[in-house]
């Protein structure tokens, strides 16, 4: 593959850099343009051609790295080494997932039953740390709701937020009615401009068993999704189970590139 065919990071998208670069190659993969044993070119190449710093290269390399897709071999340079990962459906939703919304749209009441809410070290998680780029010496605030529809309930859901940014939260608390999106917006003047969404299957645990309405085995919908501020940085992780009823739709249309 040319690597001139990779398409470039936009600095004015809200999607960070990296995770711009990690889409390009992903693309390139998926396309045919990259295969497996394909050998990149040094990371001050990429960065020179992307016209990046190193940073984002660094971050993007080693994030395909830890999902399987490069290898680093001594001496020799980064790999592709396996494409399977890739192989997935990526649809590009253009509004950001807000509960309270959704919920109004399809005429129910939301509402919460708060669980826990605390600040925590966020060494605890190494998931965490690494979704929010935090140090093991850093906090953050952990909130645990059970959301629900007209009162039944759809979700056990813990969110994570940078705890330098909402100082003060744990103790003015969140009520059963509460918007987090509207509370970092009204209140701390964070605005979330991007978030990258995963959904997959899982199966219900002791405590989901106590707050679903479900079996312990049965299967849930595991969603995790990283809310990004304007400038890039991270503010929130949500990890949402969801009740196996919950269902998502998505309108696509077709492209020029078929």
């Amino acid at each position: 593959m040319k690597f001139n065919q990779l398409e470039k990071p936009r600095r004015d998208a809200k999607i960070p850099l990296y995770a711009q670069i990690m889409d390009s190659f992903s693309d390139a993969i998926r396309k045919g343009m990259l295969h497996s044993g394909d050998r990149l070119p040094a990371q001050a190449e990429l960065a020179e051609y992307l016209g990046v710093s190193l940073a984002p290269v660094k971050q993007a390399l080693g994030e395909l790295e830890e999902q399987g897709i490069v290898m680093r071999r001594q001496g020799l340079g980064t790999f592709i080494r396996d494409i399977t990962p890739v192989r997935e459906e990526r649809i590009q939703y253009t509004r950001i997932p807000w509960f309270d919304r959704e919920m109004a749209e399809r005429g129910l009441k939301s509402s919460s039953h708060v669980l826990k809410l605390y600040q925590s070290d966020v060494a605890e998680d190494a998931q965490v740390r690494k979704e929010l780029k935090l140090e093991p010496t850093d906090k953050v605030v952990v909130l645990k709701r059970v959301r629900l529809a007209d009162d039944m309930p759809l979700a056990v859901q813990s969110a994570y937020l940078v705890s330098d940014r909402v100082e003060g939260v744990v103790e003015r608390g969140v009520g059963i009615h509460d918007s987090i999106t509207d509370i970092l917006r009204d209140e701390y003047g964070l605005e979330i401009a991007a978030a990258q969404q995963r959904i997959t299957a899982t199966s219900a645990t002791a405590e989901d068993t106590r707050y679903l309405n479900v079996a312990e085995g049965n299967p849930l919908l595991l969603i995790e999704r990283t809310s990004y501020l304007e400038n890039g940085e991270p503010l929130e992780f949500v990890r949402d189970r969801r009740h196996p009823s919950w269902t998502f739709t998505v309108w696509l249309s077709r492209q020029n590139d078929r």
